[in-house]
């Protein structure tokens, strides 16, 4: 015989953290053997939750005056498990399957004035061995809560067996594990890699400014060496000038002291000059 199984918990404030994570799938890996990462497109929300669990609870407090004085042991947040056995969901299917869990939150929703206002999510988990809803709301406490007790109707299951049917424990250790679980991600496996990347990347434009430096180094040097090779080609080539300029008056002098035609002695000279360059 299957059951209609609703499980409460509380939370205090430094628990929220965790447990929105959980609830709304943000960790990238989980300790947890029956989450089966594949599936998990198919968790949906009947209330969504677009922003943390506690800022959600502070928007609430200041939307409708809530009162109320918290301290670190204050419970803030309560949280229904809504399931049933495996076999249940198997039998009834998928479309029933959603009918049931928005019928419990209907329910929850209108039981005691609670309020749909104060349900700040209701995630339903189709990833796990067993689906259940996640359905996470505000304590308020109406003066008219107080007179109301126990009604005959309700029976309990032996605490035990409650948790091998909710996966109690493995929802427990995955949220005890958290900070454990954020060291050990595919972000923090990326961003080593990146960074090994980016390491090796400046070295080898290290390398390349290395090798630029010595190029620069070294056209520095020989436009240095070129312009000093200039300098002294220009030196040489106005002590060029002054050397035929001698060699000329030297031939004008020979021309008037001696009747010797000038031509011959010129191509005598040439052959002196070749004489010696050989």
């Amino acid at each position: 015989m299957s059951y209609a199984i609703i499980r409460n918990a509380n939370y205090k404030k430094d628990n929220l953290a965790g447990l929105y994570k959980h609830n709304e799938r943000k960790n990238i890996n989980y300790s947890n053997k029956d989450i089966n990462k594949n599936n998990l497109t198919k968790n949906y929300s009947i209330k969504k939750c677009n922003t943390t669990y506690f800022n959600a609870l502070k928007i609430l407090q200041k939307q409708n005056d809530l009162k109320g004085r918290i301290i670190k042991t204050t419970n803030v947040i309560c949280e229904f498990i809504i399931t049933s056995d495996k076999e249940f969901f198997e039998t009834i299917g998928e479309e029933e399957t959603k009918r049931y869990f928005q019928t419990a939150y209907n329910f929850v929703a209108q039981y005691k004035n609670l309020g749909e206002k104060y349900i700040i999510s209701a995630k339903v988990h189709l990833d796990e061995t067993t689906p259940h809803m996640h359905l996470v709301f505000v304590p308020v406490i109406h003066t008219l809560d107080k007179k109301s007790g126990r009604t005959k109707e309700n029976t309990h299951i032996p605490i035990e067996t409650l948790k091998q049917i909710t996966n109690y424990d493995n929802i427990k250790y995955e949220m005890n594990n958290e900070q454990i679980q954020q060291v050990k991600t595919e972000d923090t496996n990326l961003i080593l890699e990146q960074n090994k990347e980016l390491v090796e990347y400046t070295n080898k434009l290290k390398m390349q400014l290395s090798k630029s430096l010595v190029a620069i180094n070294k056209v520095t040097n020989l436009e240095t060496e070129n312009t000093i090779l200039k300098q002294e080609n220009k030196k040489l080539t106005q002590e060029n000038i002054k050397l035929k300029n001698y060699i000329e008056k030297t031939f004008d002098v020979v021309k008037q002291l001696f009747s010797f035609p000038i031509d011959r002695f010129k191509k005598l000279v040439d052959s002196f000059v070749h004489h010696f360059e050989k």
